[in-house]
């Protein structure tokens, strides 16, 4: 994990995306999403070659999870349809 330049709060941003941005997507937004959400993790770790292993792993670590935590937290202080739009502007993304 050295070697990373972004902070644990970025990469928690995106987890908490992958997590509750699916169910409010329809199938073709869902394929649009993964692979924005692909994209995204190799821009934000560009030295990994499995940026999905370097989040489970982060996920084993107690300062990490409170940052995860939290950001659940504020996630949720957005109403439904605010976190659906950015869900979807996600899913539409071009790259």
């Amino acid at each position: 994990m050295s070697g990373i330049n972004i902070t644990k709060h970025e990469i928690a941003v995106m987890q908490v995306l992958s997590e509750i941005c699916p169910p409010m997507l329809n199938g073709k937004q869902k394929q649009r999403f993964y692979k924005s959400y692909t994209v995204q993790l190799h821009e934000l770790m560009p030295s990994l070659e499995d940026p999905k292993a370097a989040i489970q792993y982060l996920s084993t670590q107690q300062d990490y999870r409170q940052i995860l935590q939290s950001i659940r937290s504020w996630t949720m202080g957005f109403s439904k349809q605010e976190n659906k739009a950015l869900c979807q502007d996600l899913a539409d993304a071009e790259y």
